[in-house]
């Protein structure tokens, strides 16, 4: 289940009132992926050749990010872009 901070009305803007952004799923898809490899946003940001002020704001919904920094934190924790990009199946 997504949690609860990503239906902030800034992040919920010119959306649907029951959907969730890709932007919002790639944050919470990232940030626990980075968090169950025990990693720091700024390991993951060496690994990947991007700052950690840059991860930090992609986990917090804040930054559209282009398709090659997706496939570049992708790589950095060992998955393919779609699992960053998959919305959790609802119970």
């Amino acid at each position: 289940m997504l949690s609860t901070h990503l239906h902030h009305p800034v992040l919920m803007t010119r959306m649907p009132p029951d959907a969730v952004s890709l932007r919002c799923i790639l944050a919470v898809n990232l940030k626990r992926r980075r968090q169950a490899q025990g990693l720091s946003q700024e390991a993951l940001a060496d690994r990947a050749g991007l700052h950690r002020t840059f991860v930090g704001a992609v986990e917090r919904a804040e930054r559209n990010i282009s398709l090659d920094n997706i496939e570049r934190l992708a790589l950095a924790l060992g998955v393919g872009p779609a699992t960053l990009l998959a919305p959790e199946p609802t119970p």
